[in-house]
């Protein structure tokens, strides 16, 4: 049974932050190279492959929450695990756009896109910790 009221509560809302994070990471990497696609950095396909494997886990978190799942265990170390993906992105897309031949506003924008994921990432950890003692 759908219940509405846990897609209202903190954890559901810290979902849909992260979907709209995620949506625009990959925007932004789709199109961020004036209309052409922009590379997570020099190492391209950890950036694509964490954010597409986030892209697909935060939705179904999200739906096993309407139907009133409770997997905070597996939620948890999904946080964790992505926090430092996010993190580690982030600073390889960060150091390939701080070289002044290859310093892009956009990359620099994807690399702090990259590191908020991380940051909601590690509040939602915080959040399931604390509903967990609870």
């Amino acid at each position: 049974m759908v219940t509405p009221g846990a897609l209202k509560s903190p954890l559901g809302f810290i979902k849909f932050l992260l979907i709209g994070l995620l949506v625009s990471i990959v925007g932004l990497s789709y199109f961020g190279n004036e209309g052409g696609r922009l590379y997570f950095g020099l190492q391209d396909y950890l950036g694509v492959g964490v954010t597409v494997g986030f892209c697909l886990i935060i939705p179904f978190l999200l739906v096993s929450y309407a139907f009133n799942g409770s997997i905070f265990v597996l939620e948890s170390l999904v946080s964790i695990t992505g926090a430092g993906a996010f993190c580690a992105v982030g600073l390889v897309t960060y150091n390939s756009y701080s070289h002044p031949e290859l310093g892009s506003p956009a990359g620099k924008a994807l690399a702090g896109l990259c590191f908020s994921t991380a940051g909601v990432l590690l509040l939602n950890l915080l959040l399931v910790c604390y509903t967990m003692r609870k």
